[in-house]
């Protein structure tokens, strides 16, 4: 097969948290019942804390597997599971943080999370030499539980999410990445983080939508801290190809809101997962 091409398309940025996110679609003819592994490999990771030792930059290598061969249980070609979570993620020193990469998997089969663990998955930065002592993750739920050590520690975690056809199947159907950056800061004078809803409150559920039907809705950060002089600084996105966000609003003087919308067109059909973070400063 010809390596598709990598150059991605801007889908999202958050000037506060100096990102820019990109995405890049191809439609690739493979031969039925074909199954292999596809990798994208390079240099570097940004400066990292772990693993310690040689090569100080840190290669990378992002793979799934495709397996394009007829399901004996369904018939039918498999479909693997959709998995995002937004990156960097910023956690304070010393305290434990619950991560939760959002899955959605089309076949309704089981879901698990597992780290990365051979060279083809996560290069220089493999579990768990890469991430600071008594990190879990709770494959069930794709949870990840860590605690930073040290202000300024940045982390890479490398993590599979693969589905199986039942509860009891030890041999996964397909496996997708999720690779992410973690940043650790100071403990900020007010610990409470904003909470984060949507108008219709659709968090962590599934929504049906037409082809062409436009789709809208918002997204509300409120603000716990103003009391310390903290402000919502931005309610970040990590979407898909064309949603469109407004500005960030100020509704209340502890209230903030930004507006989605988003068309969906026939090259769309499928699983999209939207994760947003409310940014305090």
């Amino acid at each position: 097969y010809v390596p598709v091409p990598i150059r991605p398309y801007c889908i999202d940025y958050s000037a506060p948290m100096s990102i820019s996110t990109t995405q890049r679609t191809d439609i690739v003819n493979i031969t039925i019942g074909a199954y292999f592994t596809v990798a994208f490999q390079s240099s570097a990771w940004r400066t990292l804390s772990l693993p310690t030792g040689s090569p100080t930059s840190k290669g990378w290598s992002i793979s799934c597997t495709i397996d394009l061969r007829i399901r004996s249980d369904t018939s039918k070609l498999n479909t693997p599971p959709v998995a995002n979570i937004i990156s960097p993620i910023a956690i304070p020193v010393g305290v434990q943080q619950s991560l939760i990469i959002q899955t959605i998997d089309s076949d309704n089969d089981v879901v698990r999370c597992r780290f990365a663990d051979t060279p083809t998955e996560c290069a220089d930065v493999c579990p768990p030499s890469s991430l600071p002592n008594n990190t879990i993750l709770i494959s069930s739920n794709c949870t990840l539980l860590i605690t930073g050590a040290k202000v300024h520690d940045w982390y890479a975690v490398a993590i599979q999410i693969e589905d199986f056809a039942s509860a009891n199947s030890t041999t996964p159907l397909s496996s997708v990445p999720v690779q992410i950056l973690v940043n650790v800061y100071a403990s900020p004078n007010c610990t409470i983080t904003p909470r984060l809803y949507g108008s219709t409150n659709q968090t962590g559920t599934c929504q049906s939508l037409q082809v062409g039907q436009l789709y809208a809705t918002m997204l509300y950060a409120e603000n716990y801290c103003s009391n310390y002089s903290v402000t919502i600084e931005d309610i970040a996105t990590l979407s898909f190809p064309i949603v469109i966000k407004s500005n960030l609003i100020r509704n209340t003087s502890t209230l903030y809101s930004v507006g989605l919308t988003w068309t969906p067109t026939a090259n769309e059909i499928g699983s999209q997962i939207l994760c947003a973070v409310a940014i305090d400063r």
